[in-house]
């Protein structure tokens, strides 16, 4: 679990990257055509509700409605700029609406994780036994040259003259640990692996799913005029309509990045960087497994006196001309 915790404060910045300064969010949204989320909602509803909030009296006369066809803006952003308040309200609705659809889509992504975990530890299943097989060999068939690799030294030969009882000693005290440490790290190979899935997975669609709102044209387009407003001379500030707006905006925008990071460290906390319940079973089932499977291999190996073995085939090759 080192990996995740080493990530998390990574992980932040990508959540957090959804707040930054909006010339910086500029620079990254600038010129992107993305799918309006607005599509989310039905659009003929939307455009009822932009008709009755900017012009209540749109749809009583006909011969006024071409009046105003002049007057009605090319620029997705001019239209919604109408009275403060009310496209308040519709902004924010979008915004609610895109949270609960993200809570829809996020139901649908833990279950796929879920199934992806499942298909991984049966194949970790199929490497323990290739691991297990590979500990038999290492203290029988290849014994003598796995030790010179372990201890560094020709801990072999300096053995060559020890009775029963230091070799018992030996195998039950720093034979055994030589096992214990392979087994750790097998299983944090194990670990590292799963969590590179999780979390590659976790940073990608998490950031996929919070661009397809910062992208979407309205969104894109409102940010990026702000953004323009903001490097504008002093005199702007005698533009009390726009500094109304602007207001807005930045507090609607402040609210939304922090809705936003406790969604994120919610799922965070309890999903990806909390220990996947099964695997910590799995893991406890298996070091169980391993310490039975070393005390009888350890008894196995003192009863039938193993090391005479290897210094025999030792003494036999050397014999031979």
């Amino acid at each position: 679990m080192e990996l995740r915790k080493s990530v998390k404060n990574i992980l932040s910045l990508f959540s957090s990257s959804t707040s930054v300064t909006t010339k910086k969010r500029n620079n990254t949204l600038m010129n992107v055509n993305m799918k309006s989320l607005v599509s989310y909602l039905p659009m003929a509803i939307l455009v009822v509700l932009f008709t009755l909030i900017l012009n209540p009296s749109y749809a009583s006369i006909n011969e006024e409605t071409n009046k105003r066809d002049d007057s009605v803006p090319d620029n997705l952003m001019e239209f919604w700029k109408g009275a403060v308040e009310e496209t308040e309200v519709l902004k924010n609705y979008a915004w609610n609406n895109w949270m609960m659809r993200l809570e829809a889509d996020w139901e649908q992504y833990n279950n796929s994780m879920k199934e992806k975990k499942k298909v991984w530890l049966n194949e970790a299943e199929n490497e323990w036994t290739k691991f297990m097989n590979s500990m038999e060999n290492k203290w029988t068939i290849n014994f003598k040259e796995n030790m010179d690799e372990e201890l560094k030294s020709p801990a072999i030969s300096k053995s060559s003259t020890w009775n029963e009882n230091e070799w018992k000693e030996w195998i039950q005290t720093e034979g055994k640990k030589i096992m214990d440490a392979d087994l750790q790290k097998w299983i944090k190979e194990k670990e590292t692996s799963l969590d590179l899935i999780i979390i590659a997975e976790w940073v990608y669609w998490k950031n996929n799913k919070i661009m397809t709102w910062l992208l979407s044209d309205w969104k894109n387009e409102e940010d990026n005029y702000w953004a323009q407003w903001e490097n504008m001379k002093w005199s702007k500030w005698f533009k009390m309509e726009d500094r109304k707006h602007w207001l807005k905006w930045k507090e609607r925008i402040a609210k939304e990045s922090e809705q936003w990071t406790n969604w994120l460290n919610l799922k965070e906390n309890v999903y990806i960087f909390s220990e996947w319940n099964r695997w910590s079973e799995w893991k406890n089932e298996k070091t169980n497994m391993f310490n039975k499977w070393a005390d009888s291999f350890i008894n196995k190996w003192i009863n039938e006196k193993k090391w005479k073995t290897l210094f025999n085939k030792e003494n036999d090759s050397i014999s031979q001309p």
